[in-house]
């Protein structure tokens, strides 16, 4: 006898153990697009941020094969919504939480993430501050001028956000990579003094400058 915790729309068995009580399940039973949609992005949310996180390039080269991008989404590269560009996310998300293998299989598969300055570019240069030293690795790696990257609309160059963001190793790395310490007439060391910074990474700055 079929009763309605072992059947779905149009008679389907349902998988043992599962019942019209899971939300999915409940939205495909009654023809609920809307929230089906609604469930499957805030599943696939978590997923993209967990894999951001500590996922391995082989998970994410699989959460990514089977994710459609909407056409009239491809378009919003800088979403928080990791369901609108996962593979840009994915890129930013990993440079953001130093998880270094992700982020060399992503550079390594779409190169043209760090090929063209733009904002993907400008968003993953500073989430890698946070990512670190590794992060930053790759980047250069990629491609070295990234070092001295000015930010659009005049907001500074990489050093200088290492230095506000107080991130010492970051800012050694790439002093000692050869990024320029005198930016737009404006030395890096005098920002530094302006903002308070702590006497290590005055000194480091002060290693490094000519």
């Amino acid at each position: 006898m079929t009763t309605p915790e072992s059947s779905v729309h149009l008679g389907m068995k349902l998988p043992f153990g599962m019942s019209t009580k899971n939300p999915l399940l409940n939205a495909i039973s009654t023809n609920n697009l809307p929230t089906l949609r609604s469930l499957l992005e805030d599943q696939d949310c978590q997923l993209f941020s967990q894999i951001a996180q500590n996922g391995t390039p082989e998970t994410a080269a699989y959460l990514l094969s089977r994710h459609l991008i909407p056409e009239d989404y491809s378009q919003d590269p800088l979403s928080s919504n990791p369901t609108l560009n996962p593979t840009q996310y994915l890129a930013r998300e990993s440079a953001r939480n130093g998880n270094v293998a992700l982020f060399h299989y992503l550079i390594n598969q779409h190169p043209s993430l760090l090929s063209t300055n733009n904002r993907t570019v400008e968003r993953i240069l500073l989430n890698a501050m946070d990512g670190g030293v590794g992060i930053w690795e790759i980047i250069l790696e990629h491609d070295p001028r990234w070092k001295d990257h000015e930010f659009s609309g005049h907001k500074g160059c990489v050093l200088e956000f290492a230095v506000e963001f107080g991130k010492k190793e970051v800012l050694e790395f790439l002093l000692s990579e050869g990024a320029d310490t005198d930016r737009a007439g404006d030395p890096v060391l005098e920002l530094a003094r302006m903002r308070g910074a702590g006497s290590e990474i005055l000194e480091l700055i002060k290693k490094y400058s000519v």
